[in-house]
């Protein structure tokens, strides 16, 4: 897990603690999509857009599931 995400998830408890019930297919998800932006701009945004989707109890790619 990069620190930078550990550090945004943490600072709100609600998304850090739906971060943990989640199994670890849906973290990684989180994660790669996080460590794919190649621009710090679009990291900080998506660092700011999972902790948003985490906070309000949604996994990625949620609108995709059945």
């Amino acid at each position: 897990m990069p620190a930078d995400l550990a550090r945004a998830i943490k600072s709100s408890p609600k998304a850090a603690a739906f971060f943990e019930s989640i199994p670890p297919s849906a973290k990684r998800e989180f994660i790669e999509w996080v460590t794919g932006a190649k621009r710090p701009e679009t990291r900080a945004e998506r660092l700011a857009e999972s902790v948003k989707m985490l906070a309000g109890g949604h996994r990625r790619n949620e609108q995709y599931r059945r």
